[in-house]
């Protein structure tokens, strides 16, 4: 469920921290519902003419057409959002993800998805550009921000919708969005990197021109503080969404930062952003690592799993998968990290923050939910006696047995982990040892067909 990315206050705390930062995203939709959103007064409107000048300048392209500017307020965003969770994830979809999300330990067992979703959203939204009315809304949230903030979250906005111009955002995030929650960290990284690089280049030039504030930006994010606060106080499952700004810079930079940093313009960017618009990335394994994407000879595409073989192999009479998904490596460095730690603003500002030992030589992962019913569709439909089984793939033998030692230690829902072959483990939810058993042998003697970039790949391949 994560077609839309939070990170208001957050940029601004990692601009103090590192001058590095990210903005709230473009929410790809229909119209917005009300309350009705105001024409944008002439200072805000001045100001992002201004702002589109810079991005232009920046990315060495022109606008095609001028962007249509708004205000709004934080309860027009969520009833904006919750249209649009309603219509792109329906109500059935929704309950279906936060059973995964439950079961697998990204979510609290009482946890509820949407409204945890829209409230934590509601209050770090400071700005999103609408891809399907080309419209950039702007919040307010009772105290306008220093006019310096509002520029770079501006700036920041309109990035997206100079690319919306050049290379269609929806075209690109429709047949990703909603595939799976890796699929969407990854596309999701495109969007954000691409916004992220070039408002980072515009913020440390205005600094050392002397021509941001940077006591001011302080200053607001400390009067944040409790949406902050909220943010960083969810399950790790929400603040794991601001890494597809930091990481999706990175990838979009080829991996150096810094070279981007210190380039005279963000064309580059840009062109890398064309490459990957027409070969998008296939997990988040490559945003993370991105000579895996952008190095023909260490291109690390995703294990892909057979769904219906895999499905055929869980069922039973009473018993049907009612949900597919993949966790991907960023979601399983948060189910494999010690159970005490807390995100870390400081840590955040780096790609590797996002990862961890038991995460990486991640070869692919999908994960099964079982519910119980007389029927596959009425299985899904009631959710009951929830099980589930997840397929963890891996490059090494030594990363499987990392993975599997980690969350067995750290794993917030009981389960079972069994090591199949060399490089893959199978971990068990909601089962009893019997059944778990007989599973087990299915799997050691007959697992579902496997491939890598079309060829056959086996666990217990070296």
């Amino acid at each position: 469920m994560r077609y839309s990315r939070l990170g208001y206050v957050l940029v601004l705390a990692l601009m103090v921290f590192a001058c590095r930062a990210a903005a709230a995203a473009p929410v790809p939709a229909a119209a917005p519902a009300a309350p009705a959103a105001e024409a944008a007064p002439k200072e805000l409107l001045e100001m992002a003419d201004q702002a589109a000048k810079e991005v232009e300048t920046l990315r060495g392209w022109k606008f095609k057409e001028p962007v249509q500017k708004k205000v709004c307020t934080p309860e027009f965003v969520r009833a904006y959002l919750d249209k649009q969770v309603e219509k792109q994830c329906p109500p059935a979809k929704v309950l279906e993800i936060q059973a995964f999300l439950r079961t697998v330990g990204l979510l609290p067992p009482a946890a509820d998805l949407k409204k945890m979703f829209l409230d934590i959203l509601q209050g770090q939204v400071g700005g999103f550009y609408d891809t399907d009315t080309k419209t950039l809304y702007m919040v307010k949230h009772g105290g306008a921000p220093a006019p310096g903030v509002e520029r770079i979250l501006m700036i920041h906005e309109l990035v997206h919708a100079l690319d919306d111009q050049h290379v269609n955002l929806d075209e690109f995030l429709k047949p990703l969005i909603g595939q799976t929650e890796d699929m969407d960290i990854a596309a999701s990284s495109v969007m954000e990197g691409s916004a992220t690089s070039l408002m980072t280049q515009y913020m440390t030039r205005a600094l050392l021109a002397g021509q941001l504030n940077a006591a001011e930006m302080q200053a607001y994010t400390e009067g944040e503080a409790e949406n902050t606060k909220a943010l960083m106080d969810a399950p790790r499952y929400f603040t794991s969404i601001l890494g597809s700004y930091i990481c999706g810079m990175q990838f979009l930079a080829k991996g150096n930062i810094l070279a981007v940093a210190m380039a005279p313009d963000n064309q580059a960017v840009g062109r890398n952003l064309q490459a990957v618009v027409k070969d998008p990335p296939k997990s988040s394994e490559q945003i993370l690592h991105p000579e895996k994407y952008w190095d023909a000879g260490k291109r690390d595409d995703p294990v892909v799993v057979n769904d219906d073989a895999a499905a055929r192999l869980l069922a039973s009479p009473n018993r049907a998968v009612v949900h597919k998904n993949t966790v991907g490596e960023m979601l399983t460095a948060v189910l494999t990290a010690p159970k005490d730690s807390k995100p870390n603003l400081l840590l955040m500002q780096m790609a590797d923050a996002w990862t961890n030992t038991a995460a990486k030589g991640w070869g692919g992962d999908r994960f099964f939910l079982l519910a119980s019913g007389p029927s596959a569709e009425a299985a899904g439909k009631s959710l009951k006696d929830l099980q589930g089984v997840w397929i963890t793939l891996w490059d090494t033998p030594k990363d499987r047995d990392e993975f599997a030692d980690a969350f067995d230690a750290n794993a917030a829902s009981a389960h079972a982990t069994f090591r199949l072959g060399n490089m893959a483990a199978v971990v068990f939810f909601g089962f009893d040892e019997a059944e778990r058993k007989a599973l087990e042998a299915r799997f050691e003697k007959s697992p579902p067909p496997m491939t890598q970039s079309g060829k056959p790949w086996s666990p217990w391949s070296l």
